[in-house]
């Protein structure tokens, strides 16, 4: 359960995600030509990095030019991913006092910066995934409107124009993390116990003979949600056991970004060269029984491959895109909540059903073997 948080570690908000890359420019590139993201800020020294934006989310992509620098070790063992989830304060000392009383795990003492940054830093509920606490100069330094991430980084000239038919990504709607089977309650519990974190969702995911743990917390602030993942002791590890395997751990899987008008959207996205997960034609056959949609039709939501699921608060719509990574690891989702306040785990369910249908249709089977 959440434990009583002062006012310090309850005030802590989400400032930036970083990946750790071995080609930063090109990481960007793919943000900016893929997204719509816009460079607004870089650093250089023993790393390469650059900061991006769209709406309120902040992405940092960060390349080791000195083989001490931990971008290093980490892309030699994971290859391109998600290192820290940084974090802002007020008071980067204060928060580290309290989160370490509380049973955080030090990675960096608190640092003191030129200009008045103060930086600390905590290892998080999985892995060699890292919380920075960021403490920013009380004039709050900006680059074209956005607070820089971090000391060190300097506004570019002038931002890359957006086009006129850019998407619309908003904030980071929640961080999708999987760790190895029977470390969901510690993942989760670190959060809860450290940070003040409250379960808000938590469900066995059966898919025939795979399944998954899955448990949601959420921030006290209410704007970070790990949605974290496990494979079932009791069932075969599925694409879950794969991630493991291939990223050579546990981690970040996938970022989600949420969007005001998902159909639109993804419509823009396809235009710039975003590769989507498919989605098999059973599944928006079933939809219309399963659902009264509140908003999006279905031959829209066909259109575009769109997922729709609802829960006790409303409906929400999603899509997956194809991972473009080596190791097929990381990737990335698309969301739009009309109300709902969980993560689609009757969608999980429908398109397994959806995709065995279509499998049996096409072999003259019935399909039910494969989905014991």
């Amino acid at each position: 359960m959440a434990h009583p948080v002062t006012a310090s570690s309850a005030s802590l908000r989400v400032s930036h995600v970083e990946l750790y890359v071995t080609d930063a420019r090109a990481a960007a590139e793919a943000f900016t030509g893929g997204y719509g993201f816009q460079v607004f800020a870089t650093a250089e020294g023993a790393s390469r990095s650059l900061a991006l934006r769209q709406g309120d989310i902040v992405l940092v992509v960060t390349q080791a030019l000195d083989a001490t620098h931990p971008a290093a070790a980490y892309t030699a063992a994971h290859g391109d991913g998600i290192a820290d989830i940084a974090l802002t304060t007020t008071d980067a000392r204060a928060v580290l006092a309290e989160v370490s009383a509380r049973g955080a795990t030090l990675r960096d003492e608190p640092a003191d910066h030129p200009g008045g940054w103060v930086t600390a830093r905590v290892t998080a509920g999985f892995d060699d995934v890292h919380h920075t606490f960021v403490q920013r100069p009380a004039a709050g330094p900006e680059a074209h409107g956005t607070p820089l991430p971090l000391p060190g980084f300097v506004p570019v000239a002038e931002l890359a124009p957006q086009a006129a038919e850019s998407p619309v990504l908003t904030v980071l709607d929640h961080v999708a993390v999987t760790v190895r089977t029977g470390e969901l309650a510690a993942s989760t519990g670190y959060y809860e116990q450290v940070f003040g974190y409250e379960s808000v969702y938590e469900e066995l995911m059966v898919q025939g003979r795979e399944a998954m743990d899955s448990k949601a917390v959420r921030s006290p602030a209410g704007d970070l949600t790990f949605t974290v993942l496990a494979p079932s002791p009791d069932h075969q590890a599925g694409h879950i056991g794969d991630f493991l395997a291939r990223h050579g751990g546990g981690g970040v899987h996938h970022l989600a970004f949420a969007t005001e008008d998902i159909v639109e959207t993804v419509a823009r996205l396809d235009k710039r060269g975003v590769v989507f997960l498919a989605t098999p034609d059973t599944y928006y056959e079933a939809l219309a029984a399963r659902l009264d949609l509140s908003r999006h039709s279905v031959e829209e939501l066909r259109e575009s491959g769109i997922l729709a699921d609802e829960d006790h608060a409303g409906q929400l719509f999603q899509i997956f895109t194809r991972t473009v990574h080596p190791q097929r690891t990381l990737f990335y989702e698309i969301i739009e909540r009309i109300g709902a306040d969980t993560f689609g785990g009757g969608n999980v369910r429908a398109l397994y059903e959806a995709v065995q249908a279509e499998k049996a249709e096409h072999e003259g089977g019935t399909g039910a073997e494969d989905a014991q």
